[in-house]
């Protein structure tokens, strides 16, 4: 259906020196992660402006706990059941093919790392790291350790916050500790070093972003500036039409394995 493009893409990063991977909620939602904008997503649900500040959440927990309960055990279930897709793998894939450096995502949730790749610059945060309130130190966790027992609680007959803020992580100074994710207001994290990387690619793979959440999604920009050539897959549009070299218009979990398969081809691995 797209075999020119693929084609093209392939040829584009089996030649690169320093390929970068730029990542949003497309990518996480193919792994079964709604996301945030979408109709049916968290926003089309709860007010941003109640839930998407430290405050405004720890207010809306004081006032809705069911609807809190019900918020956790959605999100519970999705980042529990979720793994990594083929785009992740192929990604890893590239990595250890010596092509592709780093990855620059906006997701927080750590699929990206689980699927293989060690390079990864969360400009979101990650949502199993935590971070004290108190001292700054942070420390990240495995899924599972966060998420059973916050399954644990949300399991109970009667669903209390304080029994819920007791299984959370804590702090070797006592101060309490949140989810290292970057919130309404707050400044996103590794972002200069997040366009150093983009800056220092001659390839930069877009995949599943709309290119609507600044600052981050101006990493394809500083990467075409620089001379990069710019490959884009997006089922529904073509986000970066301005400075793409080559869109291919399906999931990345389809497109992928493709693209990863030619480049092996061409390099005779």
């Amino acid at each position: 259906m797209y075999e020119k493009e693929i084609e093209a893409a392939a040829g584009i990063i089996a030649g690169a020196k320093y390929a970068v991977a730029f990542t949003g909620a497309g990518i996480s939602a193919e792994s079964g992660i709604p996301t945030f904008r979408d109709p049916g997503g968290l926003w089309d649900r709860f007010d941003p402006d109640e839930i998407g500040t430290l405050e405004g959440l720890t207010a809306f927990a004081r006032r809705h706990p069911d609807r809190l309960r019900q918020l956790l055990q959605e999100s519970v279930d999705s980042f529990g059941q979720a793994q990594p897709n083929p785009a992740h793998y192929g990604l890893a894939e590239l990595e250890i093919m010596g092509l592709l450096k780093s990855v620059i995502t906006q997701n927080a949730d750590d699929l990206h790392s689980i699927a293989g790749n060690t390079r990864v610059f969360e400009v979101h945060g990650n949502l199993y790291r935590f971070r004290c309130l108190a001292c700054g130190w942070t420390r990240k966790h495995h899924r599972d350790e966060i998420l059973g027992p916050i399954s644990t609680v949300l399991a109970m007959e009667t669903f209390n916050i304080q029994e819920l803020l007791s299984v959370l992580p804590k702090c070797e100074c006592t101060g309490l500790m949140r989810p290292d994710v970057v919130m309404f207001g707050e400044a996103v994290q590794q972002l200069p070093e997040s366009f150093l990387e983009a800056r220092s690619a001659d390839v930069l793979l877009v995949m599943g972003t709309s290119a609507m959440v600044w600052p981050a999604a101006g990493a394809p920009y500083e990467a075409k500036r620089q001379g990069a050539k710019i490959i884009e897959i997006n089922p529904t549009t073509n986000a970066y039409r301005d400075i793409t070299e080559v869109y291919i218009k399906d999931l990345s979990g389809r497109a992928m394995p493709k693209i990863v398969a030619r480049v092996r081809e061409l390099r005779g691995n």
